[in-house]
């Protein structure tokens, strides 16, 4: 149950944060103007992967985990699905997200900004789904 328990918070802990960056921090990405905009988008980059690190190294193991050590109760299905879902949020990452950040250290980038909240409405939509499964595998636990 410890395990569930841990999974559940780095989850809950990962949707808090993709709500905070999709409706506020990248949002004010175009207030920032253009002469300060390269060191604000590397500190942006370098704190969130401070910020984020732990949580999602537990939350990834713990997903994984969660394949072979299931609480009784909780099924295989909605472990899989959420995996699934996790695994589709980091691939989002990689292939959209981290290039756009790449792209924006160089300078901002109306369009790309754009691009950045519109692509990112996916990786939040993801991981709130990962929310309520998460909830339901306490439920059913």
């Amino acid at each position: 149950m410890e395990l569930l328990i841990a999974h559940f918070a780095a989850t809950w802990f990962m949707v808090g944060l993709i709500w905070v960056i999709q409706v506020v921090h990248y949002p004010l990405f175009a207030s920032v103007g253009a002469a300060g905009f390269v060191r604000y988008e590397q500190q942006h980059t370098w704190r969130m992967g401070w910020l984020l690190a732990l949580p999602a190294l537990v939350e990834i193991a713990s997903a994984a985990l969660l394949v072979w050590f299931r609480p009784a109760g909780v099924s295989l299905g909605i472990v899989l699905v959420s995996g699934g879902l996790l695994a589709a949020v980091w691939v989002m990452t990689a292939a959209v997200q981290a290039p756009i950040h790449g792209r924006l250290s160089s300078g901002y980038d109306e369009a790309l900004v754009r691009r950045l909240v519109t692509s990112n409405w996916w990786r939040t939509a993801g991981w709130t789904g990962r929310g309520v499964l998460a909830a339901g595998m306490l439920l059913q636990a």
